[in-house]
């Protein structure tokens, strides 16, 4: 029975114009089957491993391209968000002694009551007041310092383009007049 297995090996199997030995064709077999086995055993073994990335973005937002982000009172004026929605700047013309108002649209993606710090960075001479809109979302509004403000917001605040916030800008006595640029974030904190 070696004799007849051997006498296989030694056969050569023709392909087109070539002839190969049959143990190389064995040979290769066998490769191929092992390197399938190392495949194929972790697999099944559950040993597989690797990561993903995830990303927590945050729910309470300036709800960016609202028609409802304005200004009333300036001559020219500008509003901008940032791509995630958390932060913001005004840029407006303003005089001595004018004030403006800046209205804000907020969403409230977390499905539940968000409380939230805005953050507002006003150049020297211009002072800022922030009120809650009597058709807004927002329940409750405190000031913490000079330029920062606390304030909670429902759930599921998202389906209109009213405005929840009010900022009011007032250049004071020693403002220069011209253009200035007030830029806010907004900083969600655990309830």
């Amino acid at each position: 029975m070696v004799a007849g297995a051997i006498g296989m090996l030694r056969r050569k199997l023709h392909f087109g114009r070539t002839y190969l030995p049959a143990w190389v064709l064995m040979v290769g077999a066998m490769t191929v089957l092992a390197v399938a086995g190392q495949a194929v055993g972790p697999v099944l073994s559950g040993s597989v491993q690797g990561s993903a990335g995830a990303v927590v973005s945050q729910a309470l937002i300036v709800k960016p391209g609202s028609s409802g982000n304005t200004v009333t009172g300036a001559d020219d004026y500008v509003i901008t968000t940032n791509d995630e929605g958390t932060s913001f700047t005004v840029a407006m013309e303003t005089k001595v002694g004018k004030s403006q108002k800046v209205y804000l649209v907020l969403e409230n993606k977390s499905g539940k009551p968000a409380n939230g710090i805005v953050e507002i960075n006003a150049p020297a001479g211009i002072e800022v007041d922030v009120d809650e809109v009597g058709s807004s979302d927002v329940t409750a509004l405190a000031q913490l310092s000079r330029n920062t403000y606390l304030f909670t917001m429902g759930a599921y605040a998202v389906a209109n383009d009213l405005p929840d916030l009010a900022i009011e800008i007032e250049a004071k006595d020693d403002a220069s007049p011209g253009y200035y640029s007030i830029t806010a974030r907004i900083i969600q904190v655990a309830n």
